[in-house]
């Protein structure tokens, strides 16, 4: 990706669960630890794309995926940008919506969709961001509410929107 007039872009859509989820930590021999986890399973979704060229991710929160609210992360994401984009997408049916088409049309000159082979997530970069983000915000952790889940969620996306060097590391093979 040398050619500075490619702007590379992956994007995927993500739900975080504020129930509680446990990995691997340090913890006293002997000792189990013990995270509380709600009793109900609520839910925080997010569009999300990732630059590949300088690792900064742009997310938009979304209660729900379908064409209306991915039309709302594609306007955000061209507005957000000045160049043209080279969209990596999955299959999702919101990513191909005729209601969407006028979009994509008027918008051909800066953006150009790249569709991923069907049931191959390995392939979209920007699953691993949502990995990193499980294991460095959401794992072994309790949130009380949505809203804490939300706003521990949005600080690091926050963190990232700029380019950096922690998500530019997890793009550097491709």
């Amino acid at each position: 990706m040398k050619d500075p007039d490619i702007h590379l872009w992956c994007e995927d859509e993500v739900h975080f669960q504020r129930h509680s989820s446990l990995i691997r930590m340090w913890a006293p021999k002997g000792q189990q630890p013990r995270v509380l986890s709600p009793s109900v399973r609520h839910k925080v979704g997010f569009f999300g794309a990732l630059n590949l060229k300088t690792g900064s991710l742009l997310t938009k929160e979304a209660p729900t995926f379908n064409s209306e609210t991915f039309g709302n992360f594609i306007r955000y994401l061209l507005e957000s940008t000045q160049e043209k984009i080279y969209l990596i997408l999955d299959n999702a049916r919101w990513h191909r919506a005729k209601d969407l088409k006028d979009l994509f049309e008027s918008n051909q000159d800066r953006l150009i969709r790249i569709f991923l082979p069907p049931y191959s997530p390995e392939l979209n970069p920007v699953e691993r961001v949502w990995r990193i983000t499980r294991r460095q915000v959401t794992h072994n952790r309790y949130f009380p509410s949505s809203e804490e889940l939300r706003i521990a969620l949005v600080s690091q996306f926050t963190r990232w929107e700029q380019p950096n060097g922690t998500l530019k590391v997890l793009c550097a093979n491709i």
